[in-house]
């Protein structure tokens, strides 16, 4: 039993530094970026609060990183910040919701949060590409 245990502390070590080299590879600040829309009076309805927020940029940040998220509302009688799921409706109660706001994701509007200057650099790259071929010096036939 204690050379098998020994057989696999190498193979773990090598899992471990591979774990590690993945989560450095990894950009802290990709992810997604949504637009929303914003509603006055409504507010979404579900049995039980999905996920807290303490404020709205923390709403927006944690609803943006979740794809199942659809948005998310003010509680305003406790200054309270929740998400919600798809499948959640978002309702206007008279005498209920007046003092909400509610926010929804607009799916089609995320995108990566990673910096462009990537993209620019390789569509520069093909204007000069194209600029070589063009002026390649040979004659036309």
């Amino acid at each position: 039993m204690p050379a098998r245990r020994r057989a696999l502390r190498p193979t773990l070590a090598l899992f471990g530094a591979l774990l590690c080299l993945a989560q450095l590879a990894t950009p802290a600040s990709a992810g997604l970026v949504c637009k929303y829309k914003k509603y006055k009076g409504r507010a979404f309805t579900t049995p039980t609060n999905w996920i807290k927020a303490e404020d709205e940029a923390d709403a927006k940040k944690k609803c943006d990183e979740k794809e199942e998220c659809i948005g998310f509302h003010l509680y305003p009688i406790v200054n309270r910040w929740y998400l919600f799921r798809h499948g959640t409706e978002l309702v206007a109660e008279p005498g209920l919701t007046e003092d909400f706001f509610a926010w929804t994701k607009r799916m089609l509007t995320c995108e990566d949060d990673a910096p462009k200057e990537a993209e620019e650099e390789e569509d520069e790259d093909d204007g000069e590409y194209e600029d070589a071929t063009e002026d390649s010096g040979e004659d036309e036939l």
